[in-house]
């Protein structure tokens, strides 16, 4: 049985690493007493995996992780029992089965939606003043092509950051909050704060012009959803469900 789990990466846990999240749901599944597989050879581990990992420092309403089960078991149940296990911070909001066959998540998933605010701070690291999001957004889309450093653990590449980016736009009821639409995958993914420097530079709105990164501000960045394509229609992962 294949189970598909939608959780919450809050607030209070959005400073662990990935690693350190994938470890919190493991312990959290044992202690739910979840039937999890686990693989085979010198060194078994939970057959468990992930979507694109989250930055150390953003927050998420809606992360995915399948799990493979040695038994079949009441979703309802499940999802119950490892509530309670989880650590406060992490919400499973919903689980679903889905085929044994489905290609993994991170295979599947090509966008990732963010809502963020920024706050330019003083010396005292108090609120100074908003952003201006129609002069950073009119810079960003009368800009041809924006190159920037893309660092990885093996080499740092240098990428055209308009090529990893879907929409960006001002909401609509609060305009101190922007909406970021972002490619995910191998191919010209970057990340949502690099789209912020790149942007408040090209306007010229960072406190500091030489600073490489976004120490000068408060960031608040949550990440509201994971899509992959379908017939021209972007869903979430919870479209899977078996049935």
């Amino acid at each position: 049985m294949r189970v598909l789990l939608e959780y919450t990466r809050e607030e209070r846990v959005k400073y662990i690493s990935h690693l350190d999240l994938m470890r919190s749901m493991q312990r959290a599944i044992r202690r739910a007493g979840i039937p999890i597989a686990y693989s085979q050879g010198f060194n078994p581990h939970p057959v468990m995996a992930f979507t694109s990992a989250l930055s150390v420092g953003v927050t998420s309403e809606r992360e995915y992780a399948d799990i493979v089960l040695t038994e079949s078991m009441s979703i309802a149940v499940l999802k119950e029992q490892l509530n309670h296990a989880l650590p406060k911070g992490i919400t499973l909001r919903e689980a679903i089965v889905i085929d044994e066959k489905t290609p993994s998540l991170m295979s599947l998933v090509e966008r990732a939606d963010y809502e963020l605010r920024v706050d330019l701070l003083d010396k005292d690291q108090t609120r100074q003043a908003e952003i201006d999001w129609n002069k950073a957004i009119e810079a960003y889309e009368n800009t041809a092509e924006i190159w920037i450093e893309k660092k990885s653990k093996k080499r740092v590449s240098t990428v055209n950051l308009k090529d990893g980016v879907w929409d960006i736009r001002i909401d609509e009821e609060n305009p101190s909050l922007v909406h970021l639409e972002m490619k995910l995958g191998n191919k010209g993914s970057v990340k949502p704060d690099s789209v912020i420097h790149a942007i408040l530079k090209l306007s010229e709105q960072l406190p500091n012009p030489e600073a490489e990164d976004l120490s000068d501000l408060r960031v608040s960045i949550n990440r509201t959803g994971l899509y992959f394509q379908r017939n021209g229609k972007w869903i979430t992962p919870l479209a899977l469900k078996k049935g």
